[in-house]
């Protein structure tokens, strides 16, 4: 009983994987563009960071995350530079007003998703489902 359902299960897996291999591989789309601001949100950028690039893995997106840093006083900032390790980040430490405008500027032909973390109810813009 045991090795029919592992049959099963890895039947499924593998005609998952090929099925993701096939699509991705026809289809050359730009990565989504997100802009994260965050300042002291130590409790929620790693959560929030991983579940991106995870979810956006899963659904065969590519994901380029650029985070905005407005002076965190917490470890906000360490825990972008562990994590850029593993992930395409960037980070910038915002140092004016205008770094969020600037940096639509710069993407005006590619969408941007923008999501300032302080901002609970801007929480549902990121795109993982």
């Amino acid at each position: 009983m045991w090795i029919g359902l592992l049959c099963i299960f890895g039947c499924y897996g593998l005609s998952v994987t090929v099925l993701h291999l096939l699509l991705r591989k026809g289809t050359k789309k730009k990565p989504a563009t997100v802009l994260l601001v965050t300042k002291n949100n130590q409790n929620q950028i790693e959560w929030v960071i991983r579940s991106l690039f995870f979810f956006s893995r899963v659904r065969g997106n590519q994901v380029k995350a650029t985070i905005i840093d407005e002076g965190s006083s917490d470890d906000t900032r360490e825990i972008i530079e562990r994590l850029s390790q593993t992930y395409a980040l960037e980070l910038r430490l915002q140092s004016d007003y205008d770094a969020v405008d600037r940096f639509l500027s710069q993407h005006d032909e590619d969408p941007v998703v923008l999501v300032h973390l302080s901002n609970r109810e801007e929480l549902v813009k990121i795109p993982v489902v």
